[in-house]
C-alpha cells in the first residue's frame, strides 16, 4: 500500500472530528473602477472552498475561476477569517477576506474619455484585494452545509477605493468532513 494513503487513512478520523470543511459553489463577480460608467457586466465562476472551525470561527481559504470575459487568468486565491454562530440549522457568518485576483478591473472607457487612461490606471493597480463576506442565509444538515445570497464588498489594497469588487455567492453546497 502507498504511503500517502496509508497517512491518510490515518489523519481522515482526526480530520472529521476537527470540523474541517470543503464546499463548492457558483458566484457571480462584478468589478468596477471609477464609477457607474465603467463597470464590468457580472462574471459567473465557480468557486471552491475549505474551512476550519476553530471556536465561534471559520478560517479558511479557496479558489474562484470565473471563465466567462476578459483576463489573462481569471482565477482569485483567497483567505478568509469568518465569525459565526450556531442558531439552530441557522448559522451565519462574516468576516474579511483577503486574495490575489486575476480578473480584469480595468475597462475600456466610454463617454469621451482618453484612450490611454485603461492603460495609465491599470499601472497604478496591483491585484490583491481586501472585502468583507457575510453569510447570511448559511444553513447546517448534519454534516452538510447549504449557503445562499452570500455579499461580498471589497477594493484594491494597494489603491484602497480605487475600484469596486461586488460579489454574490448564488449557492454553495458543502460537506464537513
Amino acid at each position: 500500500m502507498r504511503p500517502w494513503l496509508l497517512l491518510a487513512a490515518a489523519l481522515l478520523p482526526g480530520a472529521a472530528a476537527a470540523g474541517h470543511d470543503v464546499s463548492l459553489g457558483v458566484t457571480a463577480v462584478t468589478l468596477t473602477n471609477g464609477g457607474v460608467y465603467n463597470v464590468t457586466a457580472p462574471r459567473l465562476g465557480l468557486e471552491a472552498a475549505y474551512s476550519y472551525e476553530l471556536g465561534s470561527w471559520r478560517l479558511g481559504g479557496g479558489l474562484r475561476w470565473a471563465p466567462s470575459g476578459r483576463g489573462n487568468l481569471p482565477v482569485e486565491v483567497y483567505a478568509r477569517a469568518l465569525l459565526s454562530t450556531k442558531l439552530g440549522r441557522w448559522q451565519p457568518a462574516v468576516g474579511p477576506e483577503l486574495g490575489v485576483s486575476g480578473l480584469p478591473v480595468i475597462i475600456s472607457p466610454v463617454g469621451g474619455f482618453p484612450d490611454d487612461l485603461s492603460r495609465q490606471q491599470a499601472m497604478q493597480l496591483g491585484p490583491a484585494y481586501v472585502a468583507v463576506h457575510a453569510a447570511p442565509l448559511r444553513f447546517a444538515f448534519q454534516r452538510f452545509t447549504v449557503s445562499a445570497l452570500e455579499v461580498q464588498w471589497g477594493t484594491a489594497l494597494n489603491q484602497p477605493g480605487s475600484t469596486l469588487r461586488l460579489q454574490f455567492g448564488l449557492v454553495h453546497l458543502g460537506v464537513t468532513l
